[in-house]
């Protein structure tokens, strides 16, 4: 009662005030949608349409959002990505391209063969001939003669060669495979970031929609406060400063609308880009912002399964040994390399000789068969000293990867410390904000239920309404925070989430048929 009267004597002095200088006859009434006086109504406030029309071009644009996106769970978000996406493509293409080096280091222990034609003119096979026309005159009279000559030629020579001993050729294949492995450890990494990046994704994509969600019913909540207070500004119980401190409140949360729906596309728009679909297509989550998941693994073991099976560590030393191994193979050229040989020689020729016209002119023919086989070596004693200048070179990227492996062990640990205090802080921070936003959600309807019965002003339910937001704000992002740190945790520890190790087994499956 003593709060209604404080409100409300600043008003009934000033009537009373009015009464005293206008007198008795004072012509002073409440109207039905305002009040008058002196037979004038009083200023009126007409309700503003623009935040109406704001909000209406707003769903219109979220409407044409929902036409173009589908909607998926977070299973098949992951399922998408990992079978669709092209990054994993890419990665396995760097696998098989490693595999075809080791295979063709492999082959060099095969046997070589070649083979050559020795003919005319370097062919298999040749032809050749002449014509000689011969004069002559005798007591017998004039003589005329064409003589020709023809051969042909089948010749043709094998080689068959085979290194099989070169010290240096083992400690390549060993260098291959290492190299190999890293690719197919960095391949894990892909597959890992890619199944971590659609997660983060579509927890987002998830905030952001539940953040629409409470900011509709927070403008609502607003625009109906502001058409009270419009009709009691109307009537003459409330101020101007009233009607524009809740308008600047109902255009904040607009703003904040606009601003989320903004966020929502590019949360959409990432979550599409990682599962790779077709362009202008959006996606949008089929489940609301809940907990997934949780983490159970004390924090010791958590960081030793890290720092164990990271394929990023894994994948550097795999690289610091395939680097010694070709260093030892370029030492390796400095010993004798021993192989076997062999030729073989096929010669078939042919000649024709004799008169133009006579019907059996002389014949020649000759088959000859030639064969060789021996043993050999070769040995570059010394070269200036460039192989093992570059065996030197490729010991130094053997430590650089080495090196390389121990930074990124400090980087594995920093990420499960950062990941673990994020699982741990969200748990807490969940249940605080959880609390918070019901609090402010009581606090906004109470206050403005006193303040629609005169027992608070307009001050204290923007107040409520922006700690309302606030808590909204709090309570979606702490559980995306637990929902990011559960996810972060299995990618540090280099563990895969539910069913993602049979989606990178069958995607494997998919680009070995390519």
């Amino acid at each position: 009662m003593k709060a209604t009267i404080q409100r409300w004597a600043p008003r009934l002095g000033a009537a009373l005030a009015m009464l005293a200088t206008v007198g008795h006859g004072a012509d002073i009434w409440a109207a039905g949608q305002g009040y008058a006086f002196r037979g004038e109504q009083a200023p009126q406030i007409q309700p503003n349409g623009l935040a109406s029309a704001l909000q209406q071009r707003l769903k219109a644009l979220q409407a044409e959002l929902f036409v173009r996106s589908q909607r998926a769970s977070l299973q098949q978000a992951l399922e998408q990505s990992l079978l669709q996406n092209p990054e994993l493509a890419r990665s396995y293409a760097l696998i098989q391209q490693s595999q075809w080096s080791l295979i063709a280091i492999r082959r060099q222990w095969y046997p070589t063969l070649s083979a050559a034609g020795v003919g005319p003119a370097g062919g298999l096979w040749g032809y050749g001939g002449s014509r000689t026309r011969v004069s002559a005159t005798t007591a017998a009279g004039s003589v005329d003669e064409q003589r020709f000559e023809e051969s042909s030629r089948l010749a043709a020579r094998l080689n068959l060669g085979w290194t099989f001993f070169d010290p240096s050729r083992g400690a390549q294949i060993n260098a291959a495979s290492e190299t190999l492995r890293s690719q197919e450890l960095l391949f894990n990494v892909a597959a890992r970031n890619l199944a971590l990046k659609t997660q983060l994704a579509y927890f987002n994509l998830q905030e952001q929609e539940q953040l629409i969600a409470s900011y509709e019913r927070i403008l609502e909540a607003t625009t109906n406060q502001l058409n009270r207070v419009e009709a009691l500004f109307n009537i003459g119980n409330a101020s101007i400063a009233d009607v524009e401190q809740i308008r600047t409140q109902q255009y904040q949360t607009l703003s904040l609308l606009i601003t989320t729906y903004q966020d929502i596309v590019d949360a959409a728009a990432s979550l599409a880009e990682a599962m790779s679909l077709a362009p202008g297509q959006l996606v949008l989550p089929a489940d609301k912002l809940d907990r997934y998941g949780q983490w159970d693994t004390p924090f010791t073991t958590t960081i030793e399964q890290a720092l164990t099976l990271r394929e990023e560590i894994r994948s550097s030393l795999a690289l610091a040994d395939s680097a010694s191994w070709r260093a030892s193979a370029l030492f390796n050229r400095y010993w004798p390399r021993f192989g076997f040989a062999a030729t073989g020689l096929y010669d078939d020729g042919t000649i024709r000789a004799g008169l133009v016209g006579v019907a059996d002119p002389d014949r020649t023919s000759a088959t000859t068969w030639d064969g060789a086989v021996g043993i050999g070596f070769n040995w570059e004693i010394f070269d200036g000293g460039i192989a093992a200048a570059e065996a030197s070179a490729q010991k130094a990227l053997a430590r650089q990867q080495s090196d390389q492996a121990a930074a990124q062990r400090l980087q594995v640990s920093a990420e499960v410390e950062r990941s673990y205090a994020a699982y741990e802080a969200s748990l807490l921070a969940l249940q605080s904000s959880d609390e918070q936003a019901r609090s402010a959600e009581k606090a906004a309807i109470a206050v403005r239920e006193r303040f629609n019965v005169g027992y608070a002003d307009i001050t204290s339910v923007v107040q409520t309404l922006n700690q309302a937001i606030t808590a909204t704000n709090a309570y979606a992002r702490s559980i995306r925070d637990y929902n990011s740190a559960v996810a972060g945790l299995y990618r540090a520890s280099a563990r895969w989430p539910d069913h993602t190790l049979a989606l990178r087994n069958q995607r494997v499956q998919t680009l070995k048929q390519r």
